[in-house]
Order: C-alpha cells, then structure tokens, then sequence
C-alpha cells in the first residue's frame, strides 16, 4: 500500500508538469529510478529545467505511456 501512495504522487507530479505545458526533454535511469527533467514548452525560458527523481516502476510505466500518447498524437 505504501508504494502505492509513492506512486499516486509521482504521478500527481508528473501531470501537474505537463497540465502546465512542460515536456520531457531528457530521462535516465539506472537501478534506484528514474530522473526526467521537464522544460516549458514555449521555449520562452530554457533554463527553467524542473527534475523528478520516478522510484516506483508504475510511475516509470506512466511517464512512459504519457511520452507515447503525446507522439501519436502529434502524428
């Protein structure tokens, strides 16, 4: 249960970035999680990079889905 509390925050981070219009720019992982940073999209402030440190594997699922429904649906 625990772990799915860690997960539901993730998540709740995940989207409040993208609600407020930044992209994933970069993600690297290794064995403790995953770090994605987040830019604007309007390329206004490129130096405006916010980074999440993803622990739980169904946050990494998510961002993941997310990634591939954002290019679909630019295609």
């Amino acid at each position: 249960m625990y772990e799915y509390k860690i997960f539901l925050k993730e998540k709740k981070q995940i989207d409040e970035l993208m609600e407020q219009d930044y992209q994933i720019v970069s993600v690297k992982e290794n064995l403790n999680g995953a770090l994605i940073q987040f830019r604007p999209a309007d390329r206004k402030s490129p130096d405006q990079v916010k980074t999440l440190r993803i622990l739980t594997p169904d946050a990494r699922k998510y961002f993941t889905n997310r990634l591939r429904l954002k290019r679909k649906v630019k295609s």
